[in-house]
């Protein structure tokens, strides 16, 4: 099995200084684009796109750029500055003038005392052209909500004798090297001094990090179409103390003032109303708090998976231990999911298959049924093969290809042990997968059945196996649609993924049937008010 590696999420903050004019009537228009290029990667990959900062020779983009920080590998980041061209879309760079570009490595920024590198931009002449400044921040996995509605009370007015303010504010973050980022900007209210702005949410970890006491800087300003707006004041505080005292009001400060008059007290008050956060955990923060996923397996053994004797069936097990595609679909994700789960004992289940008798008949087919006789789960991932090895030649393959019954016992069974770990006070979820070769006979009992297991904690994954024709399976994956039936149910979330295996590697066909799990296990949690016992 290939290694897998493992990445940190880095948040890149971008800014440009001393940017030369590029039109005769107003400052430059830029915007940046970011690429990346790495072992995985043949060529630099454009890996991010700003929007256009407006008028100004120092741009300051408030939105992070998220990227992979891959430890054992360098990384070279190359950042290319345009002046915009008013009309023509940010994608055809060709419409856009360079203004100058700089490259580095992340290793370099992400080992620097203040996690910072300022570059020189050279234009395509190699003529200096500006500096461009980028910050680092290690990602904090955190997806809460700090919601809060902002009104400011007796503003200062900026506007003039014939005119009022048209008030504004931003909300910068410390970094660490002292200064500040902006990282959210209100829209402008017109002719008011005392303006209310509408509720909002921004996420925590972009605001602070998740650290409730870092530093923020609230900034009010008076918004002028040239882009030259003026200050009103700030205001410095921190999450904590807005959140520990609601609807207090937070004084305005001009330091121009403070520091001329001795009488000076401020500029106005911003005040924070309905301030709160709106938990959001993570994927993460459930499995830390001791989520755990359990795994059970179902396996296809209808007749069109050919002859298990011959050489050309799905089902062969070659006495030279070349894995046949089931045994490959199960190891790619049971050998992930295992870490996941304390006792390590799975149901393995087959379907389509007649079963022999104590006295050596056949039952009729069977749509559900324990593989390993007795029924008792089976230890490890290695059970799990040796009892799907053990399976094949103890079965007479037949069909109908029947996805319900299985279905419907899992979610019994899911729906029964939920019950009793809540009792525990613990919490599980559950991932049916499916392996299969052919077209399902069912499906609208299929569909209704998915439905009623959406509520459970159970998500389903489904790897096609073979040459058939799995248009069928993408109908039960509601990637675009959530799943309905004719009859006008529908489901409550998407449990369900598919994938058709066609040669993948092992690691590339656990990460394809896996990455939809972690956001499908958090909308479960969400729905029924489930939070992390750590939180």
């Amino acid at each position: 099995m290939t290694t897998p590696q493992f990445y940190e999420k880095v948040d890149l903050f971008l800014s440009a200084n001393s940017l030369p004019k590029m039109q005769t009537f107003s400052q430059t228009d830029s915007f940046a684009v970011l690429y990346l290029k790495d072992v995985r990667l043949p060529v630099p990959v454009q890996v991010a796109t700003t929007v256009v900062a407006m008028n100004t020779d120092h741009p300051e983009w408030i939105l992070p750029i998220t990227v992979d920080y891959l430890f054992e590998s360098p990384q070279e980041i190359t950042v290319k500055l345009y002046q915009y061209h008013n009309g023509a879309p940010l994608e055809n760079l060709n419409k856009h003038e360079l203004i100058g570009q700089s490259s580095f490595q992340l290793v370099t920024l992400m080992r620097s005392k203040t996690h910072s590198v300022a570059l020189q931009l050279l234009d395509s002449r190699k003529h200096d052209s500006g500096t461009v400044v980028i910050k680092s921040e290690v990602k904090v996995d955190c997806r809460d909500l700090f919601c809060v509605a902002f009104q400011g009370q007796k503003l200062l007015n900026k506007a003039g004798f014939l005119g009022t303010s048209d008030p504004f504010l931003t909300v910068s973050r410390l970094n660490e090297d002292e200064s500040f980022t902006v990282v959210w900007k209100s829209n402008k209210i017109d002719n008011t001094l005392d303006p209310k702005w509408s509720y909002t949410k921004i996420l925590v970890s972009s605001l602070c990090n998740n650290d409730m006491l870092r530093p923020l800087k609230i900034e009010v300003f008076d918004w002028h179409s040239s882009g030259n707006h003026v200050s009103m004041g700030e205001i410095r505080t921190n999450l904590q103390y807005i959140l520990a005292n609601p609807g207090t009001p937070l004084p305005i400060i001009e330091k121009s003032k403070q520091e001329k008059s001795k009488s000076y007290q401020n500029s106005g008050f911003i005040v924070p109303t309905r301030a709160s956060i709106e938990q959001h955990p993570s994927f993460g923060n459930y499995i830390s708090a001791g989520l755990e996923i359990s795994l059970a397996v179902a396996i296809d053994y209808t007749g069109s998976n050919g002859d298990p004797d011959m050489p050309n069936s799905l089902h062969y097990i070659s006495p030279v231990g070349v894995l046949n595609p089931y045994q490959l679909a199960i190891l790619s994700v049971a050998r992930i999911l295992e870490h996941y789960d304390s006792d390590k004992k799975y149901p393995v289940l087959g379907f389509g298959a007649k079963i022999r008798n104590p006295d050596g008949t056949m039952t009729g087919c069977q749509h559900c049924f324990p593989i390993n006789g007795g029924g008792v789960e089976v230890d490890g991932v290695a059970g799990i093969m040796q009892a799907y090895k053990d399976s094949v030649t103890n079965v007479l393959f037949s069909g109908p290809t029947l996805f319900s019954p299985l279905i419907q016992y899992v979610t019994t069974k899911v729906t029964t042990e939920n019950q009793l770990k809540q009792q525990q006070q613990k919490h599980m979820y559950t991932i049916l997968l499916i392996i299969t070769d052919g077209v399902i006979n069912d499906l609208e009992e299929t569909k209704a059945a998915i439905i009623q297991a959406s509520k459970q904690p159970l998500s389903i994954i489904i790897i096609g196996v073979g040459d058939a024709d799995f248009t069928t399976m993408n109908a039960l994956d509601g990637d675009k649609n959530m799943l309905s039936t004719s009859n006008g149910q529908k489901a409550v979330r998407d449990i369900v993924q598919f994938v058709s295996y066609r040669g993948q590697s092992e690691s590339v066909l656990a990460q394809q049937v896996l990455e939809e799990i972690p956001s499908q296990v958090v909308l479960y949690m969400e729905q029924h008010g489930i939070v992390p016992s750590s939180t």
